[in-house]
């Protein structure tokens, strides 16, 4: 029995190393366990996208009933409520803080029209302020129109962060959501990270457009900074993930994933120069651009290969990384195995 038992041992001892020879050179079936904690991510992360979107539909609705009603409210509405001085009202510092700050640029040509929407949407004032109450994820809450008129809550200081002149339909949180662009008048994510004209840094955008007698009136926008991105989301996980967009640009991560992709610290940089039109991520931060070929084949694997498990050299260590494409934004979440 001994000698069976030893014969046995050894044929499996051979197959296992059998195995284990042709296995090494080439890369093992990612597990369902190897996902957990991007999927967890992931499933929390569009959720609750998902319950912004039901807001601002909701918020549009309620826009778009005020134009309904626009002659009532431009004949009562409460003409003291706002005192415009050049291109702003209720401007920073000394703003009311319960109420938003109007911009109306230089290029306004009709500025009977654009007090005439001032009284419309005043009752907005209200409503932003209770989404900013419910979801702390969001930091801002404005329209656009191209008229050439902006509220936007909290206020802030109008003088110093805008140049007179802007032309609000020149930037992507307008025209992504305009007839040209988003003809199904859905609510639209502008996903690609960009300097917030009003000094609040890198953020996305969640954009709806408002229609009255099939004229678009104005377009709604939600803003979400990468600070809260990594304060609600990333700092909240104990996985090491990294976002990226299908630029391969890095919209957020854990501190260590940024330093495995030999990337410099990622900060919400804000700025006091004025912002004249749409400003994008640098290329320090897109994947494709570093000097490390290794960081760029890993890019290359993710994004143009819809690779979920790739394996990269750092130092004298394998590290592995998985990833998936969240079905919201057109971001791939990565987990790195450190």
């Amino acid at each position: 029995m001994p000698e069976v038992f030893d014969r046995v041992l050894s044929k499996y001892f051979f197959v296992f190393c059998f195995a284990f020879v042709s296995c090494s050179g080439q890369v093992k079936e990612p597990s369902d366990q190897d996902f957990f904690g991007v999927n967890t991510f992931i499933s929390l992360l569009e959720y609750d996208l998902a319950a912004l979107e039901d807001e601002i539909r909701s918020l549009g609705e309620f826009t778009e009933s005020l134009f309904l009603r626009q002659d009532e409210l431009i004949s009562t509405g409460d003409r003291t409520l706002y005192k415009i001085d050049g291109v702003a009202a209720n401007s920073e510092p000394g703003a009311d803080p319960k109420k938003s700050s109007l911009y109306i640029t230089q290029l306004a040509t009709d500025l009977r029209k654009v007090e005439d929407m001032i009284l419309v949407t005043n009752p907005l004032d209200s409503v932003f302020r209770k989404i900013l109450q419910k979801y702390p994820v969001v930091s801002q809450v404005y329209f656009n129109s191209s008229i050439q008129l902006n509220r936007l809550f909290p206020p802030y200081n109008v003088y110093e962060m805008l140049e007179p002149d802007l032309d609000l339909t020149a930037f992507n949180f307008y025209y992504e959501a305009d007839e040209a662009h988003n003809p199904e008048r859905k609510p639209v994510w502008v996903d690609a990270m960009y300097i917030d004209p009003v000094g609040r840094g890198w953020m996305i955008t969640l954009t709806q457009p408002v229609y009255h007698m099939e004229e678009l009136k104005l377009v709604l926008g939600m803003d979400l900074t990468l600070n809260d991105i990594i304060e609600n989301y990333i700092n909240k996980t104990s996985h090491q993930i990294l976002i990226i967009d299908k630029e391969g640009t890095v919209v957020a991560g854990k501190s260590k994933t940024i330093e495995v992709f030999s990337l410099p610290p990622l900060k919400n940089h804000t700025y006091t120069q004025t912002i004249t039109s749409d400003s994008f991520r640098k290329e320090d931060f897109n994947l494709f651009k570093s000097r490390n070929g290794e960081v760029r084949r890993i890019a290359d694997g993710i994004i143009n290969h819809q690779q979920s498990e790739v394996w990269m050299t750092v130092g004298q260590r394998k590290i592995k990384v998985v990833s998936k494409k969240t079905s919201k934004l057109d971001w791939f979440v990565l987990e790195i195995f450190l």
